[in-house]
């Protein structure tokens, strides 16, 4: 069952769930348009429905509700921001608005984030260099939850990569990917249903690939995807978040939701690429709209009535949310309505 709630409804309400928890309204207002935005693209996992255990992990000392982002180390062209262990998408915000206005002169620029928490959807921050006519990359490090080749149990994080292009009229490119095979929550959902899953998803407690999820996640571990690939970006993506940010790297990091009395030291790093410093961006912005008219147009395959270029689908539920109420699945809805219920805040304000 759908629940098509108004934006500015869910909005106002993850708004007052945080002030209630102490944020100051300026972070409060950020935190908020992440997540929703989030919810209106159709990626529920990483959205609203997370809200909840951010008030947990708050009231547990996992993650502090109101400290400000600290800029520790500067050049032209880079920064490292201490996130003071707070709710990461401030940090996160602050750290891909400084790489943009870095990229306005120095044309790329980077910006890492250490001492932070859950920034949830990367492809958010990405997005944000995207509004301003620039090439986005945005990247975390997460706890754990991952295993490698040749090894058993989790040893790395499936660590989230998104990037972000802008392309004229159109809407901008968007990917937002983990590094696993498939998402945990898709995992969960289908070993819920009773659904089978592919060979290459998730292990055993030896570290063999296995279709049964009778004893996961309590053993075994989801695997990269595309084996060695999704191992190798995924180091990657500990080198950019935690080696070069003097911060946390592999079992460094904490669950933030099964360990919400603990920091979660993650990490984060953003780039920004001003294309308009290297060719007339009037061009690139064609250019990037032919390309998309090139792939659309590929010869579809027997059966397909339509490609998609990435990030077109979340962009159309967007849209579509933003006409007609966000669709949030019944078990969202029961998590917002439980966090306004222990936070005071009368959840009737996302019916009105």
């Amino acid at each position: 069952m759908q629940n098509n709630i108004k934006v500015d409804h869910l909005t106002r309400f993850c708004e007052d769930v945080l002030l209630k928890e102490g944020l100051r309204p300026s972070d409060a207002t950020t935190i908020a348009d992440v997540l929703v935005m989030t919810d209106t693209w159709g990626t529920f996992s990483h959205g609203t429905g997370a809200l909840l255990n951010y008030v947990h992990a708050m009231r547990a000392g996992g993650i502090e509700s109101s400290v400000t982002p600290e800029i520790v180390a500067e050049g032209p062209s880079w920064a490292v921001i201490d996130g003071h262990a707070g709710m990461a998408m401030s940090s996160c915000s602050v750290a891909m608005n400084l790489a943009i206005e870095k990229a306005r002169s120095c044309t790329i620029a980077w910006v890492g984030v250490r001492n932070s928490s859950h920034f949830g959807a990367a492809g958010y921050y990405a997005n944000m260099a995207a509004q301003k006519k620039m090439i986005g990359i945005a990247m975390s490090a997460a706890d754990p939850n991952m295993v490698i080749p040749g090894a058993r149990g989790h040893v790395i994080g499936n660590n989230p990569l998104a990037y972000a292009v802008p392309a004229g009229k159109e809407h901008p490119i968007l990917l937002d990917i983990a590094l696993s095979a498939s998402a945990f929550g898709k995992i969960m959902g289908m070993k819920t249903s009773g659904k089978p899953i592919p060979q290459n998803w998730v292990t055993d407690d030896d570290g063999l690939a296995t279709t049964s999820l009778e004893n996961w996640p309590a053993t075994g571990s989801m695997m990269p995807m595309a084996g060695h690939k999704g191992y190798g970006l995924a180091i990657l993506v500990e080198v950019l978040t935690g080696l070069l940010v003097g911060g946390s790297t592999l079992a460094e990091m904490k669950s933030w939701v099964n360990n919400p009395t603990e920091k979660a030291n993650l990490g984060q790093a953003f780039i920004a690429i001003n294309a308009g410093t290297i060719l007339p961006f009037q061009n690139f912005e064609q250019r990037v709209e032919e390309m998309i008219q090139q792939l659309r147009g590929a010869p579809k395959a027997k059966g397909s009535d339509r490609i998609f270029v990435p990030g077109e689908i979340e962009w159309e539920n967007r849209e579509n949310a933003l006409q007609h109420g966000v669709p949030l699945p019944d078990a969202v809805m029961a998590s917002l309505h439980r966090a306004g219920e222990e936070c005071g805040i009368d959840p009737a304000i996302l019916h009105q």
